[in-house]
Parts: structure tokens; sequence; C-alpha cells
């Protein structure tokens, strides 16, 4: 079972002030799956927020290996 799921990933890419930033947060929540949002960052990202989105997969993946 995986404890830790796409909405982990989604909550890394979340910018702020959420205010100024509806349309990407809506388009970040909207992804369904890992390969959505390294699709979106990839097209749309910046070069940190591809480097985070990458290192929370690692780390999702790593939680998800110890509680299984």
């Amino acid at each position: 079972m995986n404890y830790l799921t796409i909405g982990y990933l989604q909550s890394k890419l979340i910018r702020t002030p959420l205010n100024l930033n509806r349309d990407w947060n809506k388009e970040i929540n909207e992804c369904n799956s890992v390969q959505e949002l390294i699709d979106y960052i990839s097209d749309k990202g910046t070069k940190d927020e591809h480097w985070r989105l990458l290192h929370a997969i690692k780390t999702r993946d790593e939680l998800n290996k110890q509680n299984n």
C-alpha cells in the first residue's frame, strides 16, 4: 500500500501566495498521475520545481517502501 500519494507530490508544487497563483495551483491539483505532474512541470515549471518534484518522488518512494 502506498501511504503517500499524488496529493503529497502536488502539495510540494503549490506556489504561494495562493491568490496570485490560482491558475498554476489549479493545474497542479488537476494532475492525476506522477507522469502528468512530470509533464506539466517539464513544460511550464522552473528548474527548481523540476528538482523539487524529483526529490519529492524519491522521498515518497522511500517512505512508502519503509511502510510496506
